[in-house]
């Protein structure tokens, strides 16, 4: 898969080299060749100000079909939502870890949107009123075991797997052969998709779209 940061570096990142050792650096994404390029990764610096988002948003002007990702110098909770709102489909640390950006790498490519927990939990309080886990039909938990069930609505919350773990006491390992259960059984692709069949405003097996900011419950987001 071929992988472009948009980036006024000279030299990658250690990180992204490690992750995707055939990417190519550009610096003026204006005059870029993108075709063909599914995922395109924004690097978001302090000294660069605002430019990034006009990248983002010349690049899905230019490939709309294209997935970009947003690394962060300084990730915010301010930042992500705007990154979002640019039709970005992912937000993390620019010096995040080799596999954590081949991880997300692989939530994008299957239609996922990839954020921090901060800005998860803060899309599920407004797409769900903080209410996420109140008076859950019955007949959607019926197919969940147990444990199955208490996992499910720790992560509705948007709760991390070390919070449900802790709180459960049991295993992160354990707690995400859960979710993957969960997510397989009631056909979601993620925590906010479940927060939403929880509370009664999505179906089991329907989801859109990203559409940005405007509509939040739209927004796809990691299984860790």
């Amino acid at each position: 898969m071929k992988h472009i940061f948009i980036t006024t570096l000279k030299n990658a990142i250690e990180s992204w080299q490690k992750a995707f050792p055939q990417s190519t650096l550009i610096s003026d994404v204006i005059s870029a060749d993108i075709a063909g390029a599914p995922i395109i990764w924004v690097h978001a610096q302090l000294e660069q100000g605002s430019l990034w988002r006009q990248s983002v948003q010349h690049i899905l002007r230019v490939l709309p079909a294209a997935k970009v990702i947003v690394l962060s110098n300084n990730p915010e909770q301010v930042e992500a939502m705007q990154a979002l709102e640019s039709g970005a489909v992912g937000y993390l640390h620019a010096y995040a870890h080799p596999n954590v950006l081949k991880e997300v790498s692989s939530v994008v490519s299957q239609g996922g949107v990839w954020l921090g927990r901060d800005v998860l939990k803060h899309l599920i309080s407004l797409t769900t009123g903080g209410k996420a886990t109140s008076a859950v039909p019955e007949d959607i938990l019926e197919n969940l075991t147990k444990r199955e069930r208490e996992v499910a609505l720790e992560a509705a919350k948007g709760s991390s797997n070390k919070e449900i773990a802790r709180l459960l006491a049991i295993s992160e390992r354990t707690v995400k052969a859960h979710l993957t259960s969960v997510f397989d059984t009631l056909k979601v692709r993620d925590r906010l998709h479940l927060a939403l069949v929880l509370q009664g405003q999505s179906t089991p097996g329907h989801f859109a779209g990203n559409v940005g900011i405007k509509n939040p419950s739209l927004n796809k987001s990691q299984l860790n």
